[in-house]
């Protein structure tokens, strides 16, 4: 299997963003595709993690630290890149993972969000 490598970091560790008072639901059933999203207007069948922790201007947001080195990278894909513009791709940071991610994947950042 292919691993779905972090380019800015060299290993399978991406970051998702989340609402405090979802994060205990995180831990006990994983990241789910289709689920309530945060960010957007109806439930897409994706995840989005990026290459680094991104913290919002608001405060009280929880970084989790997800690894994907389980996953094939055919489950996943880049989301608002255009391939041929090379500028963009090395800058590259929002991926879309296709599949439900495991809570023993996942690990809250400690100190974030507070």
């Amino acid at each position: 299997m292919s691993k779905v490598i972090n380019h800015k970091r060299g290993d399978c560790i991406w970051f998702h963003t989340t609402k405090p008072e979802r994060v205990e639901n995180i831990k006990r059933f994983g990241l789910k595709t289709g689920s309530e999203p945060t960010w957007q207007s109806h439930p897409e069948p994706w995840i989005y993690v990026s290459t680094e922790p991104w913290y919002p201007e608001y405060t009280g947001w929880i970084v989790l630290e997800v690894d994907l080195s389980w996953l094939s990278v055919k489950d996943c894909g880049w989301p608002f890149i255009d391939y041929t513009n090379s500028e963009e791709w090395d800058n590259r940071w929002q991926l879309r993972v296709f599949k439900d991610v495991p809570p023993m994947y996942i690990r809250v950042l400690e100190g974030v969000g507070k």
